[in-house]
């Protein structure tokens, strides 16, 4: 009898050991083929070309093949569906941003996904905002948009495109006092062109693309969102300099992979992620192309700053109304 129950214990033995066994030599074995970086936007971007280089990034890290493949459709859901159908083995990885994680499942009804399907793996690089207005206009500063807007509300137009900068341009007037009359565009390039145009009074936009606008004098910035000058535009105040408090505005573009993946391979994903950001070389190209603050950190800062953002951003969907809702 003593034998039958030592052959038991012992078959459970090995059979709770197995499992473990495995998860290690899969860990041993991470990656054991070609990872997959998938793009949730359209080629030729700033998210695109980052993407890019990350994914080069990993291979000279890892040893293993990397390849990217574009997903573009529906504000990044068709790219984060097509990381959710694949195994989660860490062999597929998407792009992720503010969209993504923090407006999609606030203003997207029935949204396909769950943020809780999604581990964030590496925030990369943080991208403030420039409020641009044209050379010849009567806003000299940021203060002179301001006042106008204070003494007739409504009366100031600000071209915005993207859920990011709707929000921006309504958390800037809440911040302020004032009442803006947001125009919607479906890209910068055509908001800065009816800034430029004197269509529109003022236009929030994304650093990268407005740095050489700025610099050539096609457009005068007025206030950037970060909360330091921008190494790009320094001789742009802050919005906090120009009078509104605590204001600030940023797109994050970060890395996630499957919530199912095992603990032992995300691990490891997360620690050749975070060791492949760290090259200084690689630290500059991100900032030169992107116009953004460099990140590089890993899960649990950047889910702290995805948390924080979520909480900011749901008071501000509430304050916009029912018609913000898709």
């Amino acid at each position: 009898m003593n034998k039958k129950i030592g052959a038991v214990w012992l078959a459970l033995a090995v059979a709770v050991a197995v499992p473990t066994l495995s998860q290690a030599q899969a860990d041993e074995g991470y990656p054991s083929r070609a990872v997959r970086f998938i793009v949730p936007i359209g080629p030729g971007s700033s998210g695109d070309t980052l993407t890019r280089l990350m994914a080069e990034q990993f291979r000279a890290v890892s040893g293993q093949a990397t390849f990217v493949e574009n997903r573009p459709g529906a504000d990044l859901v068709v790219g984060t569906q097509n990381l959710l159908g694949a195994p989660a083995d860490g062999h597929s990885v998407v792009l992720v941003s503010n969209s993504t994680m923090v407006i999609n499942p606030l203003v997207i009804k029935d949204l396909p996904y769950k943020v809780e399907d999604l581990t964030p793996m590496l925030d990369l690089v943080r991208i403030p905002a420039v409020l641009v207005t044209s050379p010849d206009s009567r806003f000299k500063t940021l203060g002179d948009l301001l006042d106008a807007a204070r003494k007739a509300p409504g009366s100031v137009s600000i071209g915005v495109y993207g859920n990011s900068y709707r929000l921006g341009a309504l958390d800037l007037a809440r911040r302020a006092g004032v009442k803006f009359n947001a125009i919607p565009y479906k890209g910068a390039s055509q908001a800065i062109a009816d800034v430029i145009g004197g269509v529109a009074d003022a236009a929030l936009t994304d650093v990268g693309g407005a740095a050489p606008l700025i610099a050539s004098g096609k457009v005068r910035g007025l206030g950037v969102s970060s909360g330091k000058r921008h190494a790009l535009m320094p001789g742009v105040p802050t919005v906090q300099e120009g009078g509104v408090a605590d204001y600030t505005l940023f797109t994050f573009i970060g890395f996630a992979i499957r919530a199912k993946t095992p603990a032992p391979i995300a691990g490891k994903f997360e620690a050749l992620m975070v060791r492949a950001a760290a090259d200084p070389a690689f630290r500059e190209q991100v900032v030169r192309i992107s116009g953004g603050e460099f990140a590089g950190t890993g899960r649990e800062p950047f889910s702290a700053m995805i948390a924080s953002e979520s909480v900011r951003t749901r008071e501000l969907v509430k304050l916009a109304g029912p018609n913000f809702m898709q």
